[in-house]
């Protein structure tokens, strides 16, 4: 019901990353016609007086952000306690909870804060992760307009979940939809990988007889692998997976990219040329759970653009047919 009715939550700390991130979070609140409630945490163990203190970070969060989208209802709290957990208290009964990268406790060691991390590995709504936010903190900087909405996909039922949200989510802005499934393989040459070949020919025929040099010769085609077949069934299964919610969003335009390699990178490239990225993250319920459970907390600390976590239940992965009311 959270997601269906419920409000955008922002977290702001009057950093410049959480500016940024209530921009973000006030333009998603006027695009889906929801409220804004912007929550400042206060350290339990800090003396604070509401008559001598500064209780007012949340209320100008709430200004400003009416200021940017005066059709916004926007509402400001402040509340006590550790923020990664007041936050994820409110993912209960939200649509959407957004954060910047970083807040007042930035670490540059670390390429998230706790915030951003904790919430990104557990929440009951989708998190929307804003990295580097500081680019929009300035009255004058524009939020993107291009670029694609691009989702990461793996057959897993939290990769569902993240493609029905791509969907949404490239409807709701009018943008296109790249939906990418890279797979990994046993025999995949990988660059930096040592297999012999006809470049290792010329010292292997000074240190043996021509069967050695056959024999090499054999190892660098066996690893030359054809895998169009591999990759067929891939996208063969991909095109079942996102056809579904095509059809339920038809004016999205669609592209399915399935290639082997290693999907952290691939997804960390793909984040310096999409508007947005939409990633699963596991659920302990889900019958179908992802192959590698630590690619999206690997690309969330690499990526470029702001990151859609998406968490949920496991009957927010149902294919359209069966997922009912929205």
């Amino acid at each position: 019901m959270g997601y269906q009715y419920g409000p955008v939550v922002v977290g702001v700390d009057g950093s410049p990353d959480s500016v940024g991130a209530l921009r973000w979070a006030a333009d998603e609140a006027c695009r889906n016609c929801r409220e804004l409630l912007a929550v400042h945490v206060l350290d339990p163990a800090l003396q604070w007086d509401e008559r001598d203190g500064d209780p007012g970070i949340a209320a100008r969060a709430a200004e400003e952000a009416f200021r940017w989208r005066p059709g916004v209802c926007a509402t400001g709290v402040t509340e006590r306690g550790v923020p990664a957990e007041v936050l994820r208290q409110h993912t209960e009964e939200s649509r959407l909870v957004v954060v910047g990268g970083h807040g007042t406790g930035r670490n540059t060691a670390q390429p998230l804060g706790s915030v951003a991390d904790g919430l990104s590995a557990a929440a009951q709504c989708p998190v929307l992760v804003v990295h580097a936010a500081q680019r929009w903190a300035d009255p004058s900087a524009v939020l993107p307009d291009g670029g694609p909405v691009v989702v990461g996909f793996d057959g897993s039922d939290s990769a569902r979940r993240a493609l029905r949200l791509a969907f949404e989510e490239a409807a709701a802005r009018s943008r296109r939809i790249v939906v990418v499934q890279v797979w990994q393989h046993p025999q995949l040459w990988r660059p930096g990988e040592h297999h012999e070949g006809p470049e290792h020919r010329d010292q292997a025929d000074d240190q043996a007889d021509d069967q050695s040099g056959r024999q090499a010769e054999y190892q660098f085609q066996h690893h030359c692998r054809d895998l169009t077949a591999d990759e067929s069934a891939v996208h063969e299964a991909l095109v079942a997976a996102a056809e579904p919610w095509h059809a339920k969003f038809p004016l999205v335009n669609m592209e399915l990219r399935s290639e082997p390699g290693d999907p952290v990178e691939a997804l960390t490239v793909a984040s310096q040329w999409a508007m947005l990225m939409v990633l699963g993250t596991r659920c302990p319920t889900d019958a179908v759970q992802p192959p590698n459970p630590s690619v999206m907390q690997r690309v969330l600390r690499g990526m470029a653009c702001p990151a859609l976590i998406a968490h949920g239940t496991t009957a927010f992965a149902r294919t359209p047919q069966t997922a009912g009311a929205r």
